[in-house]
């Protein structure tokens, strides 16, 4: 079942558009944060850490996927917002404070309907124009 699982997320992986892509990690980095909270919760700090390392891979991923060239202004806003994503959930693990972690999961939201909507807006075989932010 397992080796299906990823056989499936594989194939949905190559054949998507680079938004939808974007907004995949936006969702990964949001549940590892939910998931989080829950640990936070059952005081089961090591698996939380764990998580929020999870979040914190994410988004060092889509900050290092910006194309500062084609995205200007934008990609760099985007690199300090996420820089502060960073620190934030840093701060989060070590507090142990899901306040923290609940204000990082509202950004990553927002970024993400923003990149789910212009997603949606573009036709499936040409890539979206948000990803014309991100390196190719």
């Amino acid at each position: 079942m397992h080796k299906a699982a990823n056989a499936y997320m594989q194939t949905h992986v190559t054949t998507t558009t680079p938004g939808h892509l974007v907004v995949m990690l936006y969702d990964g980095a949001i549940t590892f944060l939910e998931q989080a909270k829950q640990e936070i919760a059952a005081n089961n700090f090591a698996k939380k850490g764990i998580l929020i390392s999870q979040a914190l891979d994410i988004i060092a991923e889509l900050d290092g996927s910006l194309n500062n060239e084609k995205g200007g202004e934008l990609a760099q806003n985007l690199h300090r917002l996420y820089m502060y994503c960073n620190t934030r959930l840093l701060r989060a693990n070590l507090k142990m404070d899901t306040a923290i972690i609940d204000e990082v999961i509202s950004i990553l939201s927002s970024f993400r309907s923003a990149f789910a909507e212009i997603s949606r807006t573009q036709p499936h075989p040409a890539p979206p124009k948000a990803s014309a932010y991100y390196a190719r």
